[in-house]
């Protein structure tokens, strides 16, 4: 009977054994409990700007395992891990600054908050060339680009922008009244002997923020700079005409689409646009103004702009209203 018992302790002892080995562990501290709070991650994602709006389809990801998750309408987002071992949780969007924390298990917090700085977006753009004709047989040509620039965070350090020819850097400066970061570059600006020397060139328009970190919003190059001059046919040589001149050209034919845009200005310095017409297409070689102007000398220039707003100005030609 006593070796009996002994036998039974001992089949009791080892079954006791075996079952402990494939326990369920279901202490909610215990790191092997696949249902432990401690292996969750989860967390929202958020603008940065106020007020706070969720950002839906950011990448989260988890590091350690190379997990990743998307948040969804209300910007949670929720990853299983595996094992307990702290590491990187990474935040991506195509539209923010991507954004990072280290997680540590032994802190015991895993519920996160990430808000996103936005990249800024850029609203519009333009590059382009100006050639001035002037007397005797002067051409003068220069460069002009203006960028509008949406930045929910409002944290808009500088913007300028970069020849990728050669790295040079040149700082655009804000404009209170059209809302633009706007600049115009003269050859030696660029130090170039000639803009030609820039056609096809790509110019980088890059922000930087007040984090100092810089974003490439945009890019654009040169296409051409307009050496056709319009003569100009009449009045010309201080002709004298009526209060609703007749103004006419002779168009030209540079190869490329175009329309004219004409402008008479005054004669006091500096010269006021007192008339203008834009827009005119490219078979036009004259325009009737439709207002009546005052007795006085002013003088009149046509612009012939392509499709890239690329222009060149006429010599300007001299008349009298009595």
């Amino acid at each position: 009977m006593k070796k009996y018992k002994s036998y039974l302790i001992r089949l009791l002892f080892i079954f006791l054994l075996i079952w402990g080995c494939d326990a369920p562990h279901s202490n909610p501290l215990d790191p092997l409990n696949k249902k432990s709070e401690l292996l969750v991650i989860s967390g929202y994602v958020y603008t940065f700007s106020l007020p706070r709006i969720p950002i839906q389809n950011a990448y989260i990801i988890w590091a350690p395992e190379n997990k990743a998750f998307v948040s969804n309408s209300n910007g949670y987002f929720k990853i299983n891990v595996e094992r307990p071992v702290s590491g990187w949780l990474k935040v991506h969007h195509a539209n923010f600054k991507t954004d990072s924390l280290y997680v540590d298990f032994n802190n015991k917090k895993l519920v996160y908050e990430f808000y996103l700085n936005q990249i800024p977006i850029v609203d519009s753009l333009e590059l382009y060339t100006i050639l001035l004709n002037q007397y005797p047989n002067l051409q003068t040509a220069s460069l002009a680009t203006r960028i509008k620039i949406n930045d929910r965070d409002n944290d808009i350090d500088s913007v300028f922008i970069e020849n990728s020819k050669d790295g040079k850097v040149y700082s655009l400066f804000y404009n209170t009244q059209t809302k633009f970061f706007e600049r115009s570059f003269s050859e030696y600006d660029l130090d170039v002997e000639d803009l030609d020397e820039l056609v096809g060139v790509k110019f980088r328009y890059v922000v930087k923020d007040l984090s100092k970190m810089k974003f490439v919003v945009a890019e654009d190059k040169i296409n051409r700079i307009i050496k056709s001059e319009i003569p100009l046919e009449y009045p010309v040589n201080y002709d004298t005409i009526s209060n609703r001149p007749l103004l006419v050209w002779r168009r030209i034919s540079p190869g490329f689409k175009h329309n004219y845009s004409v402008e008479i200005l005054s004669s006091a310095f500096p010269p006021v646009v007192v008339w203008f017409k834009h827009n005119l297409d490219m078979e036009s070689s004259s325009v009737q103004t439709d207002i009546p102007l005052q007795p006085g000398t002013y003088y009149w220039v046509v612009w012939c702009i392509d499709q890239f707003l690329n222009r060149a100005r006429s010599k300007p030609a001299t008349f009298v209203v009595k």
